[in-house]
Formats: C-alpha cells, structure tokens, sequence
C-alpha cells in the first residue's frame, strides 16, 4: 500500500518536459561510490521513459552507450535506446569535452542529463555513477536533479588477478572487468605466467601454452574490447626472469641454464636467444593488448641458484663486462628488458625485486609496484625518483583465507605500506610523504580460484577505491558500509551473481600478524 501512494503523490506531482520525460519531486537518497568530489542535490527528480534515448555528439563514445544501455536493462528490465540525432528524445547526452582534464567529469541532470569528461574514461566513470543515482519506479527510470564535478585524485586505480595459478574462464574475467568498471578501476593487470602454468597463446612459441589453461589470441581480442568498453585497461604480464617454469620445460635449449635439475625456476639471462625470444613474445601480447601504456614483466623473486656456473651467463658476462655477480646481471637483464619494452611502445613495469645497492643502474622510467619492502623500502624508492604503485602487501592482498576485512582496508591510504610478515621492515607501518611519483595503488588477488574471485573482492575494492579516489577521507567508514549494501544489490544484477564471503580475516592468519 506505502508504494502505490508513493507512485501516486509521484504522478500527482509529474510536471510535462517533453513525451520522453517528465519531472517529479525527488524522494531518493544519493548513494554514491566513490564520493564524487562535488556534489550539489536538487529538489526534483528526473523521470525517462522507455521512449528517452541515449545520445552522444562523438561516434567513439557510441560503444559506451551501447555497454550502459545493456546495464540499464540488467538492473530495471527497461531497455533504452540510442539515437544519432540530438533530438528531444535524446534525453541522456555523453560528450567528450577535449578542454577539460583527461580524468575529470561533470554530471548535470535536470531536464535532461547532461555528462561531460576529459576522455572516454572519464566518461566510462560517470556511467558507473549514473547506474547507482538511478532508480526504476514502475515503468520510468528516476535520477534525482543534481549536479555533480568529479575527478579522481589516483591516477592509477588498479586490480590484478592471478590468472597462471589458478584457471580462470572468460566469463569469469568479464564479471571482473565489470565490478572494476562499476567501482572506476581504470587497469586490470592480468598475471598471465607463473610456475604453475602459460595462460597466453604464441604462434611463435607454441609449445609455451600449458594445455587446457590457456588462452588463445581471439580470447585475449575480446577481452581486449569488452574491457576498454567499459573504460578499464588491461595489462598483460609475463613473468620473468623468475617464476619462468614453463619457459623452462617447454624450450630448455632456449632458456634453461645448464643446471636445471638445481634450478627449474630461472630463464638463462645469459644467452641472446633469450632476448630476442622474449622481444617476439612481448611483441606478440602487445599486438592485442594495443590500448595499455603499460607492459608488466614481474621481475621479482627470482632464484639465481647456479646461474653463475653456466658456461652461457659466465661467457656473457665476461663479453658485457658485468663481473661475477649474478645479482648485476639481473640489474643488466631489466636494463634490456626495459630497452624492448620500449621498443613496442610501451613502459615497463616490475615488482620490487631489485635493491638500491648496484653498479648497473636500473632505469628511472620503469614503474615499481612495491608490495614486500625487503628489497627497496618505499620512501627510498620515492626519494630516488622512481614512480611507484602501492601494493601493499597488508591490507591490498587477497589471497583465499589471507585477507582483509574492509574496516581495515579503509583505514590504509596510498602512501602507507604494511605487512603482516614480522620478517620485513613494513612490519611496523611505513609512512611517506605524500609525493606525485605514487600515482596509485593496486589490489592485488593471488592464488584464488575464479569461484572465489567475486565473492571475495565485492566489497573490498569498493573500500579500497574510496581511499584512493578520495585520497582525504569524505565519507565515514559507517556510511561506506551502508552504501556499499545499497549498491552491492545493483552489480549483483549487472554481474549475474550475488554471492558474498564472510568479510573477515582468516583466525590463523591474524594470529600469525598479531
């Protein structure tokens, strides 16, 4: 009975626009995330028919349009239309507005909607803020009159999954790239080699596929194009030198040393053919993955257990002049990994794996994401110019039982770095000084397999993107709550699945940090 007098005193109140759309009293709450930086609430609500039809003056915006129309109809059933002609049915307008800094957006509903950003991102961003201002009663769509700035103060807002450990279907990495794109990750780093297996295909390097758990190149296409859709790019790794086991047993007479019964984990970083193997192969992954500024060779953890004695590393060394230290050779292997990666375009990234200490200096246009500080402590890495993403590894893993409840999360900020391991510096909380070279933070989910992913990262990385968004807290960690309950229900829809964990840090794993 309450709802039909609602909808009652709403069509008592409706005041005509056009036959597209009407204007009501607003009788909704704003349940935003993450809090847009300004925010201005009218007194009326904008009511669409299913006759409104989205419009956008640029055609590339047109696959946009395309992504939030099939959302509209996943949450409300109603499926609108687009149309090319700014008419009076063109009642939601997208418009790329190049005078406007790449990432910043502005919202402005009243008779119509009105959004405007820097980039498609941007864009992609404010469609993600529409899907939660949006209420369906009866058979209109509501938006409430506001108008909205916004801008995010992180320019990367990352997720990575761990795709090499544990197999993950294609339908499983799209509902991952539609929660980043709901809660505006703009990368979605994919770990695509481990020990375990080589998820990327290669017609160069075919036997590298480990067998019923890899990808092939039509795969990574449509990965490729449903992700940048919806504003969220992915960055393809391939790790190495360590963590290189199938490089290993597929083609050791190209990357093995020669003591692999001691050593199976390593590449060979002493011969040429693994350096022009490594230059096709990243040249492969970027050929599809053409959007990414950024390509990822991990880089970290890697054993160098009898890589001296090898006949090919001592010959190489002695030709560049390297010495006997194997760790300068690792210093010599980034150095050149970064020169190709360069040569496709692209700037390279690596995990903390290299120390301050060493005679060959590793490049300052890498991207270091610091997540362990047992080989180079953050503010160290600040301090000598090099640009860093925060992984910390407390409170931004996720890895099955070893994570974090959101409380915690949301008491992090990006320039902290904290481990629960008593063996490391960040033992005790590392703090630094707020610097533009952090440009972001990753959440990172290890080991998990897809069943566990959803369920598990729902309603941390909503928390986790509020703090670096808004890199001042807005919101009081009580009220994100109670927004990310509200709004979990509507990607539920969108994803095609409700399933929730617990939220609480494994008994064990907190005794072990205590």
């Amino acid at each position: 009975m309450k709802r039909i007098l609602l909808l009652l005193g709403i069509l008592v109140s409706l005041i005509s626009c056009d036959n597209t759309t009407k204007l009501g009293d607003n009788i909704s709450e704003i349940h935003i995330l993450p809090q847009p930086k300004q925010i201005e609430k009218g007194t009326k609500q904008l009511l669409l028919s299913e006759n409104s039809k989205l419009y956008a003056p640029q055609i590339e915006v047109a696959p946009l349009l395309m992504v939030f129309a099939s959302e509209i109809e996943k949450t409300t059933g109603i499926r609108l239309a687009t149309t090319t002609k700014k008419n009076y049915e063109a009642d939601i307008i997208f418009e790329i507005d190049a005078s406007m800094q790449q990432e910043a957006s502005t919202i402005e509903i009243d008779k119509t909607i009105s959004i405007k950003g820097g980039s498609y991102g941007a864009l992609a961003s404010t469609k993600s803020t529409l899907l939660q201002l949006m209420e369906k009663q009866g058979d209109v769509l509501t938006f409430p009159h506001v108008k909205i700035k916004d801008n995010p103060d992180a320019a990367y807002r990352g997720l990575m999954i761990d795709l090499a450990r544990q197999w993950h279907d294609l339908s499983t990495v799209k509902q991952l790239i539609d929660l980043a794109a709901f809660y505006k990750i703009n990368f979605l780093q994919l770990h695509f080699t481990d020990y375990q297996s080589y998820t990327l295909p290669s017609k160069k390097y075919p036997k590298l596929s480990t067998e019923d758990r890899h990808y092939n190149f039509d795969d990574l296409k449509e990965l490729e194009s449903y992700s940048q859709m919806r504003g969220v790019t992915i960055i393809p790794e391939i790790d190495i030198p360590g963590h290189s086991s199938p490089f290993v047993q597929k083609y050791p007479e190209i990357f093995a040393i020669q003591d692999t019964a001691t050593n199976p984990w390593i590449i060979n970083m002493g011969k040429e053919e693994v350096y022009k193997a490594l230059d096709e192969l990243i040249g492969e992954a970027v050929s599809v993955f053409k959007s990414t500024p950024y390509f990822h060779i991990g880089g970290d953890e890697a054993i160098f257990t009898k890589v001296d004695e090898d006949p090919d590393v001592q010959a190489y060394i002695k030709k560049h002049g390297i010495g006997d230290d194997v760790h300068e050779l690792y210093r010599h292997f980034l150095v050149r990994m970064n020169d190709i990666v360069k040569k496709h375009g692209k700037q390279m990234c690596v995990w903390e794996g290299f120390g301050p200490k060493g005679t060959i200096q590793i490049p300052k246009d890498i991207i270091v994401y610091e997540f362990e500080t047992n080989r180079y402590l953050p503010n160290a890495l600040v301090e000598d110019g090099y640009t860093v993403v925060n992984t910390s590894w407390k409170p931004l893993y996720v890895v099955n039982q070893k994570k974090w409840e959101p409380k915690t999360i949301y008491q992090w900020n990006m320039w902290r770095w904290e481990n629960w391991w008593d063996k490391v510096p960040s033992f005790e909380p590392i703090q630094v000084e707020e610097s533009p070279l952090v440009i972001g933070a990753q959440m990172c989910a290890w080991e998990q397999p897809q069943e566990a992913e959803i369920p598990s990262l729902r309603k941390r990385l909503p928390a986790f993107v509020e703090r670096i968004w808004n890199t001042e807290e807005k919101i009081s960690y009580e009220e994100l709550m109670n927004r990310m309950d509200l709004l979990d229900k509507r990607l539920s829809l969108i994803i095609g699945d409700n399933r929730q964990d617990s939220l609480l840090v494994d008994y064990n794993f907190a005794k072990e940090s205590e």
